[in-house]
């Protein structure tokens, strides 16, 4: 009669590779183990079992199992289960993002709760863990509910949290993004001419937090549909330029033709022409006028310049290839998307910056078009900061390219700022 041989549980196995089996089992039970098998587990490390870094049994300490597996913390051992179910019950039904929402949103009711239950389990790290809250997030909270303050955006007193944002500089922000003067600007152009006059002092992402508390953010959003985007970078001025056209609908009734040359580096706009018509000649006397304006007369045949157009016959035509080929500067003029892989995107989105920002809900005559996109054209190259170059223009990047790289240092305004927080004074006595 063949030999019948007992298959273990590999956590009996492990229990012993742990020599934790006397806490975990009964003795009775353990008793029925042969010894040879049981020495045999007891020698082989736990290591050896495949996965076991993933057991987390292993990650326990003697203590803790021995605690755990205490018969009198049988009842305890029940309920703490049962918590469990439902917690994680808790997270599937709700979502993990959401529970951690839910917290953050109710933070000043739940912060004293957590406090007693921390004071109880005097286990800090797992309750925080369990509610998904990171430590220096609670510290915030705490010292947020300990000083409370409600002339602070953030809500914190300005002399116990003296590195947040100045009264000073909020009212600065209220003023320059409900400025008429300002209101087409992106709040990303507003806060680079804020911080180039040193009217404010914080980053970019700072002034968008802020922006967002006040309410004077999101009315200047721009809603774009998404799509691919594939272009190229420029390295210096002068080494990729784009030429496109765009159009708006006059008093007239008629279309106006918008075109515009821009450098690829610093999306300065070179050159631009209003035409009552989509005309070769008139490309070819904006792309001239960006080299005179540029170049001069000298003779730059040995720089060249990568031209990028779209495939309309008024960038591809028997004048603009021979002026080209005779031209003093060096061209290379390439198809987007047919001589080159990328688009011709950057251009694009400059026009549609221009008919969002400075043509929307404008109504003009052919003439008023004219005058109007002169001082349009004037203020994007010349005084709204570009997004792209933080608080510089275009204009400023592209005389002058080593901004580009330029830090932004907010050191000397921040101890400003410091002593004026700990100097604010609410009426209120702070603990």
């Amino acid at each position: 009669m063949p030999k019948i041989y007992t298959t273990y549980h590999t956590n009996l196995k492990l229990c012993y590779s742990l020599g934790i089996e006397n806490q975990i089992f009964p003795e009775e039970f353990l008793e029925q183990i042969p010894k040879t098998t049981s020495q045999y587990w007891k020698k082989k490390s736990i290591t050896e079992y495949y996965g076991s870094e993933y057991e987390e049994i292993s990650k326990c300490t003697f203590e803790e199992l021995k605690l755990i597996a205490d018969s009198r913390a049988k009842q305890m051992r029940k309920t703490f289960v049962s918590f469990l179910k439902v917690y994680f019950m808790i997270i599937e039904l709700i979502g993990e993002n959401k529970f951690k929402q839910i917290i953050k949103s109710n933070y000043r009711q739940l912060v004293p709760l957590i406090e007693n239950l921390i004071s109880v389990t005097d286990n800090k790290n797992l309750i925080l863990k369990l509610l998904k809250i990171s430590p220096f997030q609670f510290g915030q909270w705490q010292k947020m509910r300990r000083y409370e303050c409600k002339e602070s955006l953030i809500w914190v007193c300005y002399k116990r949290e003296s590195r947040q944002i100045s009264w000073t500089e909020i009212i600065t922000m209220k003023r320059l993004l409900k400025d008429n003067k300002f209101l087409h600007w992106s709040s990303g152009s507003v806060w680079g001419k804020a911080v180039k006059d040193g009217k404010i002092s914080m980053s970019v992402q700072s002034w968008y937090h802020y922006a967002k508390l006040l309410g004077l953010g999101q009315s200047r959003k721009k809603i774009y549909k998404k799509r691919k985007r594939i272009s190229v970078r420029a390295e210096k001025p002068n080494e990729i330029w784009h030429m496109d056209v765009t159009r708006f609908k006059t008093t007239e009734g008629k279309w106006a033709y918008i075109y515009t040359l821009m450098d690829n580096f610093s999306r300065k706009i070179l050159s631009w022409d209003l035409s009552s018509k989509l005309s070769g000649r008139v490309r070819l006397e904006s792309l001239k006028n960006a080299i005179v304006e540029q170049f001069g007369n000298k003779n730059m045949e040995k720089d060249n310049i990568d031209l990028i157009v779209d495939g309309g016959s008024e960038n591809n035509n028997i004048n603009i290839h021979e002026f080209i080929k005779n031209c003093k500067i060096g061209i290379d003029k390439k198809i987007a998307l047919k001589d080159v892989s990328f688009s011709n995107s950057m251009i694009e989105g400059n026009n549609r910056i221009l008919k969002q920002t400075y043509l929307k809900d404008k109504t003009f005559s052919f003439e008023e078009l004219e005058n109007y996109l002169a001082i349009a054209i004037n203020e994007y190259n010349t005084i709204k900061p570009h997004y792209f170059h933080k608080i510089y223009t275009p204009t400023e990047i592209y005389e002058q390219p080593e901004l580009k790289n330029t830090k932004l240092l907010f050191d000397k305004i921040n101890k400003d700022r410091i002593a004026n927080n700990k100097n604010y004074s609410c009426g209120k006595v702070c603990p």
